[in-house]
């Protein structure tokens, strides 16, 4: 090349074509968005429930454990829970699940360290459904002394 063409022949510097790169970024971007929120509607949720059964399991756990201090005085209670099947203990968790939240550990909690049975049925009469209170005292009765 001479020298009067090679100060003619102009060179591309602006790189490669920005609208071209742009509108990957955007497109990556809303992919990105996309999968976030299809994490957040499937996998946030599958996430909590298992944590929420695991939290369930754990009480009905420690209710097995401390049968003697749950019950206090009533020998028979503590004999229902100590006996329980692992059917029936499966049975107590989902409705613990079905009503585990954190005002509702807090106000049973707070019942049970007060010792006041009459708040605990109380509270299971307005905030459990008969069909739950009907499973509790099936299980109660199979396990309490005639």
């Amino acid at each position: 090349m001479s020298k009067s063409k090679r100060n003619t022949v102009k060179y591309d510097t602006a790189g490669p074509d920005r609208s071209a790169a742009m509108a990957r970024l955007v497109f990556t971007m809303i992919v990105l968005c996309v999968v976030i929120m299809i994490f957040i509607k499937v996998a946030v949720p599958m996430i909590a429930q298992k944590t929420k059964k695991a939290a369930a399991e754990k009480t009905v756990e420690v209710i097995t454990q401390n049968a003697e201090i749950i019950a206090g005085d009533n020998e028979e209670v503590k004999e229902a829970i100590q006996n329980m099947s692992e059917e029936d203990k499966e049975t107590l968790t989902e409705i613990v699940e079905d009503h585990m939240d954190a005002e509702t550990v807090s106000e049973v909690m707070g019942y049970v360290e007060k010792k006041d049975k009459e708040g605990l049925m109380k509270y299971a009469s307005e905030n459990l459904s008969e069909e739950e209170i009907i499973k509790l005292i099936g299980i109660y009765s199979k396990y309490a002394n005639p």
